[in-house]
């Protein structure tokens, strides 16, 4: 068979199980599986495959047929601009969270001069977050805490991957701030910025798709509370350690606006508390001023 053969055939396969983006899947399985760029799977249409070719296709098509993610079969997920390891311990990093920041990123931005610029990123899974900004920002420093320790080690090989030096972490239950401020060896922690996307998902969310629930890392995902948890208590814990004329900004679920905004107003701990819509224009962030 030839990559267009199998292309086609795979792509046919992947719409007839209803796949969002069949081709798309079946151009990145294919291009990943015999070490190629998509483009070159068109410029080698007519080449033909061997059997051990096909036979590593068919086990990244059965993988995907799964309902695994194409981002853990490929093991890599672009966000922002970077790419970023990802395996079965961390969130894969989705669009949303890139206009988080985007958003931190033009707050940093109408800060400068930067020399003393501190960021936290609270729950870093893969390292997105933090690693965006410290990359876009070489002169800052940027704190990341992480429970998990699995993550923390793909946080450290994201470090290597995108050439960031100005990262430090932290593999601490960010629920224990005390234990945080313990362990951090500058005196009193002190940011100008605070990002998290916590778990912010009710585990009852009908919403979320199967594949999510079965393949993503459950407490990366869903939170007590109705899913308010963490940007609760986060928001207050970590409120201490945030600079004067600094910002928090946390990703939430879009039915949360509401509730965390009235929540987090009647604390009398910030200046101010908004509301920012993602791309869809729907509620998906929680900016609080000190």
């Amino acid at each position: 068979m030839t990559i267009k053969e199998v292309l086609d055939k795979t792509i046919t396969f992947f719409k007839a199980k209803g796949f969002h983006s069949p081709r798309l899947d079946a151009e990145l399985l294919i291009s990943h599986g015999l070490g190629l760029e998509r483009l070159q799977l068109y410029l080698k249409f007519d080449q033909p495959l061997k059997e051990p070719e096909l036979e590593k296709l068919r086990e990244l098509v059965k993988r995907r047929t799964t309902g695994e993610p194409i981002a853990y079969i490929l093991g890599k997920k672009d966000f922002y601009k970077n790419s970023f390891l990802v395996n079965k311990a961390v969130l894969i990093p989705r669009p949303e969270t890139e206009t988080l920041v985007e958003m931190a990123a033009n707050f940093i931005e109408g800060k400068k001069p930067l020399k003393s610029f501190h960021v936290l990123d609270i729950g870093g899974g893969s390292g997105c977050i933090g690693i965006s900004l410290a990359k876009e920002f070489p002169e800052i420093k940027v704190t990341i805490i992480e429970k998990s320790k699995e993550a923390t080690d793909v946080i450290k090989e994201n470090m290597v991957l995108n050439q960031v030096s100005n990262v430090t972490i932290y593999n601490l239950d960010a629920e224990d701030i005390e234990g945080f401020v313990e362990e951090y060896s500058e005196g009193h922690p002190a940011f100008d910025l605070i990002v998290s996307n916590p778990p912010y998902i009710d585990i009852e969310d009908k919403e979320v798709e199967d594949d999510v629930r079965k393949f993503e890392p459950q407490e990366a995902l869903f939170a007590d509370d109705k899913g308010y948890v963490f940007l609760k208590s986060w928001a207050n814990k970590y409120s201490s350690l945030l600079n004067n004329d600094g910002m928090m900004i946390f990703e939430m679920g879009y039915t949360q606006g509401d509730a965390i905004l009235e929540h987090l107003t009647k604390l009398n701990i910030f200046k101010s508390v908004k509301i920012k819509k993602d791309l869809a224009e729907k509620d998906r962030f929680i900016a609080m001023a000190k």
